[in-house]
């Protein structure tokens, strides 16, 4: 399996590196890439290319955060070649649905202020430790931090593929994650169907703070190694998973493919 680890809003592919040592140490091939571009679409199509030159196979893409919608982008279009797909505190989109349209009102209105001046959103050094890596983090890590283009916010993601392809898909849980509410984070998870499901300890930047503990979760959520010390949550009924599509779906006008 090729591991590819795709990261969230203001961070680079160095957020990775500690998680990506630790399972290169455990025999498992690591991609993790910066991403690039000013849009979700930009991003996702870079991320595809850098992929395919880089002649990678039987993928385990892991998307965390922001970095959600790009692996569902990428496992849409590299469909033959991806194995899982594992969101780690992520969000997941129906077919034209933006990340804007999943995050609280109040959280959008502040982005798009935010944006008015250059296209993206800086990240305040007291919020990112108070609320996302809950003061486990140094300051030559909040200096790497980059402000995220609002088009990775703002634009509708297009998936023609994703919803009706047969992904095995996990979900991991961070269990002190203040960065948004706890039920939105669930509500993510069910809309996978029955995802493999796991609890991680560690804040939202968990890979930063907790990066044994991440990489334990991320390969029992791929279904590489049993489960130990994590939670297991009931798998979500077929019939429940598509009424939470229909509602979803509804308040963007758009009518999500069978699960």
């Amino acid at each position: 399996m090729n591991f590819v680890l795709v990261h969230g809003g203001w961070l680079g592919g160095w957020s990775w590196d500690r998680v990506a040592s630790d399972l290169r140490e455990r025999g498992h091939q690591v991609f993790a890439p910066t991403l690039t571009g000013s849009s979700l679409t930009e991003i996702g199509d870079r991320l595809v290319e850098a992929i395919r030159r880089a002649g990678l196979r039987d993928l385990v893409l892991v998307g965390h955060s922001d970095g959600g919608p790009v692996i569902q982008y990428t496992a849409d279009r590299l469909a033959n070649i991806t194995q899982r797909v594992v969101f780690v505190d992520a969000w997941v989109l129906h077919d034209g649905e933006a990340i804007h349209d999943v995050l609280p009102d109040p959280l959008v209105e502040h982005n798009l202020a935010a944006a008015e001046v250059s296209d993206s959103v800086p990240m305040e050094p007291a919020v990112w430790t108070g609320y996302y890596t809950n003061g486990g983090t140094d300051e030559d890590e909040v200096d790497r931090l980059v402000p995220m283009p609002i088009g990775w916010l703002t634009e509708p993601i297009t998936l023609p593929c994703f919803w009706n392809s047969a992904f095995l898909s996990g979900y991991v849980h961070l269990s002190d994650d203040r960065s948004g509410p706890l039920h939105l984070f669930r509500e993510m998870a069910r809309r996978l169907g029955s995802p493999r499901t796991v609890e991680s300890v560690g804040p939202h930047e968990a890979m930063l703070t907790h990066p044994r503990e991440l990489a334990d979760a991320l390969l029992d959520a791929a279904g590489l190694v049993p489960a130990t010390a994590t939670m297991r949550h009931a798998p979500t009924s077929a019939a429940a998973t598509r009424a939470a599509h229909e509602t979803a779906a509804a308040r963007v006008g758009v009518m999500p493919e069978t699960v």
